[in-house]
């Protein structure tokens, strides 16, 4: 019978500790001296090939995306970088890289952050979760089904998956804690994953639902000179989204197969909490109204004329006015700046490609015969697309590092093949960079979910290469069917 000596076990975990405790500090250096190296290969190998300004901005661009993707340091800091590293390097000027501060898509993304804060101080949220939970409970793969539903009437009127996310995950805690589910068990991973990918295909049909629709629709302004709206994206991505929430709640349900039969309990449990809310009362209703008509202006886009920032701002101004307030006004600008600087920098990132020409250089190097040739059958080309950017997404894991690596290379390739439909390859481009479900890292809803400890990045992996796969198919299935009858092909 062997014996574990006491003081050898303690100088083996010692020296693991030590181990970890150098790589930890030889760590960042490592990550900033590949971002340094990635801009002296780009800015060094291609001097005979590109001009000094799209030389010097392809440099610093692939410099910033190996920082956000190794995250030495936040992702807003790494962004506050190109602010200035640009501007000094003489590639652009400070009015170009502050322009994207300027565009709608900020105070769109401010809006509905202010929106959610006002729905989050009053229980409306709350009554709209725990009433799905009341028909769906006691069903099979009900709660699953009731956690996947939720985000996607939450997507209408709180436009940020982070703040979905972040009101979804304590009421799934609740569901676990009234069921006696603990850390571990199969129901709880299938739960949890269900918050990360119900918030996570949320956005698909909702324009302000997720900043990756916001910045494709910039990039799309800014490149082919076409105005997409609230409607036209609902319109295009509407079948998909429908198609989408059924899909995802089979795979997670047969990836976590229930051992323990149907919930029982749950049923009693959310009409006792529902009564403890009471009935409706006036200010929820007025906040009900004032979404519902937020939501209708946006719809009416193509006839009123706003860009859905209007409505969004007029909405948040009337949840605090005299006489309406829902919310309090100082707890509405309560907001976070970090989602704010990465948008502005991203926009005004994706300008400075387009004005310095780089995005040009780029399709002319990938033009090639079978490049062409993918491009040239608009069903394969969506398709190509398709797998392009989640090809690209899992190693740029930030959603707007991804649009931005992806939408203004796809839309530049897309202007060499004469028909190519280049406004849907850049929808396809940016709507496939929301879906990504393999690595933690690829979404926030999958960071926040990742962080409370009841799943791995090992439980990602099955229902990820199945998700990947079914909304690759599915977007194949909308290329010859769905955007075929629109006339988009």
């Amino acid at each position: 019978m062997s014996t574990i000596n006491p003081q050898t076990e303690k100088e083996r975990v010692a020296v693991q500790q030590k181990k970890k405790g150098m790589w930890l500090v030889l760590k960042k250096p490592l990550w900033f001296a590949l971002s340094a190296l990635a801009f002296l290969l780009v800015y060094v190998g291609l001097w005979d090939y590109m001009e000094y300004a799209p030389r010097v901005t392809l440099a610093i661009t692939l410099a910033v995306i190996v920082l956000w993707v190794l995250e030495p340091i936040p992702f807003s800091m790494t962004a506050v970088l190109v602010l200035f590293a640009l501007p000094m390097a003489g590639a652009v000027s400070t009015d170009l890289i502050l322009s994207g501060f300027a565009s709608p898509a900020i105070f769109l993304i401010v809006a509905g952050m202010m929106i959610a804060s006002a729905v989050e101080q009053t229980p409306l949220g709350k009554r709209l979760a725990f009433q799905l939970l009341y028909w769906f409970g006691e069903k099979k793969g009900g709660v699953l089904a009731g956690i996947i539903l939720i985000p996607q009437v939450m997507a209408f009127f709180i436009p940020a998956a982070a703040v979905r996310t972040a009101m979804l995950l304590p009421i799934v805690f609740s569901i676990t804690s009234i069921l006696g589910v603990k850390a571990g068990d199969v129901q709880g991973k299938t739960w949890m994953m269900g918050v990360v990918v119900g918030c996570g295909i949320s956005g698909t049909a909702v324009l302000p639902a997720a900043i990756g629709n916001v910045i494709t629709v910039d990039l799309i302004n800014t490149y082919l000179q076409q105005r997409v709206t609230y409607l036209d994206w609902l319109l295009l991505a509407l079948p998909m989204w429908l198609i989408l929430v059924p899909v995802s709640w089979w795979v997670l349900y047969r990836c976590f197969p229930e051992k323990d039969g149907i919930p029982t309990g749950l049923k009693a449990k959310m009409k006792e909490m529902i009564a403890e809310l009471g009935p409706m009362t006036a200010r929820e209703k007025r906040l009900l109204a004032i979404l519902c008509a937020v939501c209708a202006m946006w719809a009416l886009e193509g006839i009123h004329g706003w860009p859905p920032v209007i409505p969004a701002l007029i909405g948040a101004v009337l949840m605090a006015w005299p006489g309406i307030k829902v919310a309090d006004w100082d707890k509405i600008l309560d907001i976070q700046f970090a989602p704010l600087i990465m948008l502005g920098v991203t926009l005004s990132l994706g300008r400075a490609l387009y004005e310095t020409g780089v995005t040009d250089y780029l399709s002319r190097w990938m033009e090639n015969d079978l490049t062409l040739y993918l491009f040239s059958n608009p069903a394969l080309a969506v398709l190509t697309v398709t797998i392009l950017t989640q090809l690209i997404h899992k190693v740029t894991s930030n959603v707007s590092t991804a649009v931005i690596a992806t939408v203004p290379v796809v839309m530049a390739l897309s202007a060499q093949a004469q028909s190519a439909p280049a406004l849907l390859l850049a929808f396809v481009a940016g709507l496939t960079c929301l879906f990504g479900f393999i690595l933690v890292v690829e979404t926030i809803p999958g960071v926040m979910v990742h962080g409370t400890g009841w799943v791995t990045q090992q439980d990602f992996f099955k229902p990820g290469f199945w998700l990947t796969l079914a909304t690759t198919a599915i977007t194949y299935l909308m290329a010859v069917t769905w955007w075929s009858w629109l006339g988009y092909m």
